[in-house]
């Protein structure tokens, strides 16, 4: 059975590259462009991993990573996808980092890092 990812980003675009990668490599992929969303997806479907923006309006990468393990006490893997270098990224209870722009060879090892963990 496909590994089911979702994916959380206000930047459609970015969203639907990801997508589009990751369903090529076989995952079954949901997505979401806010926390809200994405919290209700959480609440309704299980997944393997969330791949999680930083930047975005209301709730930020940082705001819905402590919600989802404090509130929500998801033991999920997650990792960030942003632009923010990753020096200046908060790496507190988050499983890895993939850089934006990134190519569909790197967010895969970046993937495969993760669930070898």
């Amino acid at each position: 059975m496909a590994k089911k990812i979702l994916v959380i980003d206000d930047e459609f675009d970015d969203l639907n590259a990801t997508k589009v990668i990751l369903e090529k490599e076989n995952f079954d992929v949901e997505t979401a462009t806010n926390g809200a969303q994405a919290i209700d997806l959480l609440r309704s479907h299980k997944f393997d991993m969330v791949l999680l923006d930083i930047k975005m309006p209301t709730l930020s990468g940082y705001d819905l990573l402590r919600i989802l393990r404090e509130r929500l006490n998801h033991k999920v893997k997650m990792i960030y996808i942003s632009i923010v270098p990753k020096q200046d990224v908060d790496m507190e209870d988050i499983d890895g980092f993939i850089q934006k722009p990134f190519s569909p060879k790197s967010l895969m090892e970046g993937i495969n890092k993760v669930f070898k963990k």
